[in-house]
């Protein structure tokens, strides 16, 4: 009977200990992620600072770059072609460049 008593008495403090682990791991997650949330807001808050101090060029700067873009969002098509130009003018370095390897290859190799 003691025996028995014994026993129940073990896993109850077994299971009291369990409860207490799994109930502190919880609440340290719980703190982790409230912190998060906070710096990230502090971050922003700093960003925000540093955006609005600067020097009158940086500001001009910025002005330009913002009706730069007000522009393309009016005419998609014109920055569309612009790209494309751009790109074709991009694949004709690149043959440029693989053109000049072989002729590297083929002098060192000397299949000139």
């Amino acid at each position: 009977m003691q025996r028995i008593f014994a026993v129940l008495k073990q896993a109850f403090r077994q299971s009291l200990v369990i409860l207490g682990l799994v109930s502190l791991m919880s609440v340290s997650c719980l703190l982790i992620f409230a912190t998060q949330p906070s710096l990230a807001a502090s971050k922003a808050m700093m960003q925000q600072e540093t955006m609005t101090q600067g020097t009158p060029e940086d500001v001009s700067a910025r002005e330009q770059a913002y009706e730069e873009q007000v522009q393309a969002a009016e005419n998609p098509e014109k920055v569309y072609e612009e790209n494309v130009k751009g790109t074709a003018q991009g694949e004709g370095i690149v043959q440029k460049a693989v053109e000049g390897a072989k002729e590297a290859v083929s002098k060192a190799t000397g299949n000139d």
